[in-house]
């Protein structure tokens, strides 16, 4: 029941955003299936709302739906609950921040650039975001990666610097309708993995998420079912057990 309140909370919410799935079950599959990982739910707003205004109802909103509910908490409370991530626009970040931290929501950025400082125009460096406080970078969106062309390369550089700043990455990975079509899902994601990681030690690893999207299923009404994202889940576990060991194999929360 806490889940599909979470689930219908996230809905509600963010009518105009995106979120990443969650569990079925949260508490369940905080305690078993899951071990010591603690499940995340993340929130992506896009650009959306249009306004300040907007952003600060959106977010109160939020806050007063998840206060109805018993299993969720920040990051640093992991015994049975789920950690909830908001990524709103740069502009709102900070005051998005002020509302949903007293309820122990995380704020993200929804990405920045690999570089400090410089003549970057339109950029936003990883020491401007965890100046206002966030916690999460979304590093390889597909969106960033369709639109703005941001390559393999680049997110690893991305991902790289946002560990640099002490802040979380999470990164996106999955397949477009055309990769699906072809049957090379576990190939597509094999390879965002590896480069996307690579240089990643094995102790930054317990600060990486990956999320999971196949594009196809993303605002085109198509569905990925459970069982498909649990097969996809448990191949990029083998990936990582390549790359490193079975250890951040078991322990890298995948959503």
């Amino acid at each position: 029941l806490g889940a599909m309140k979470f689930a219908a909370a996230l809905v509600a919410t963010f009518s105009t955003a995106s979120a990443f799935m969650a569990p079925s079950n949260i508490k369940n599959v905080a305690l078993t299936q899951l071990y010591a990982r603690q499940p995340i739910m993340a929130g992506n707003w896009k650009m959306n709302p249009s306004t300040e205004a907007d952003a600060l109802n959106l977010a109160n909103g939020f806050v007063a739906l998840l206060n109805e509910m018993e299993d969720t908490c920040a990051v640093e409370e992991k015994d049975g609950c789920t950690e909830v991530v908001l990524f709103p626009p740069f502009p709102f970040i900070s005051k998005v921040k002020d509302i949903v931290g007293k309820s122990g929501i995380t704020v993200g950025a929804q990405q920045v650039y690999y570089e400090d400082k410089g003549a970057f125009t339109g950029s936003v460096a990883a020491s401007m975001v965890k100046s206002v406080g966030c916690e999460y970078v979304l590093c390889g969106h597909s969106e960033r990666r369709t639109l703005f062309s941001d390559s393999d390369t680049n997110i690893n550089a991305k991902v790289k610097k946002t560990l640099e700043f002490g802040m979380k990455p999470i990164l996106c990975i999955g397949e477009t309708k055309d990769e699906f079509d072809l049957d090379i899902t576990k190939e597509v994601c094999a390879m965002q993995v590896s480069k996307d990681l690579a240089g990643v030690s094995k102790e930054d690893m317990a600060n990486v998420v990956i999320a999971y999207e196949p594009v196809w299923a993303i605002g085109t009404g198509l569905v990925c079912e459970a069982d498909k994202a649990n097969e996809v889940h448990k191949f990029i576990r083998t990936i990582l057990a390549k790359m490193y060991d079975d250890e951040v194999a078991e322990n890298t929360r995948i959503q």
